[in-house]
């Protein structure tokens, strides 16, 4: 089967909550899926966000069940982070921190690439 690679790219809206219901029937699907936050990407990743102030799905939530649906690959790009001022500290989820080549890796490395 092929592998799928997510680029969450958007900061968290519903662009956003697409591509998490894409990465989620990945997982039905049992599709090898990682999924790599950079750029305002990362900002999904941020503790304390509360979407239901502007009538938006929680993405964090979603996030969080990734792993119950088998799509457990989630990296993040550090300097995209480290740029917008957030720490491992400011991040719930399980994710790797990796750095430019990281990511080079894992683009090169997957079959399908999907960015938001």
């Amino acid at each position: 089967m092929r592998s799928v690679l997510y680029l969450v790219r958007r900061p968290p809206g519903l662009a956003a909550n697409e591509s998490i219901e894409m990465m989620l029937v990945s997982g039905v699907f049992e599709q090898p899926a990682t999924v790599l936050f950079l750029d305002d990407g990362v900002w999904q990743l941020a503790a304390g966000q509360d979407a239901s102030r502007v009538g938006r799905k929680d993405t964090a939530k979603a996030l969080g069940a990734l792993a119950t649906y088998g799509v457990e690959a989630l990296y993040v790009h550090a300097a995209s982070a480290a740029a917008r001022g957030i720490a491992p500290r400011d991040v719930t989820l399980t994710v790797d921190w990796i750095d430019d080549d990281g990511a080079t890796r894992l683009l090169h490395g997957a079959d399908v690439v999907i960015t938001d």
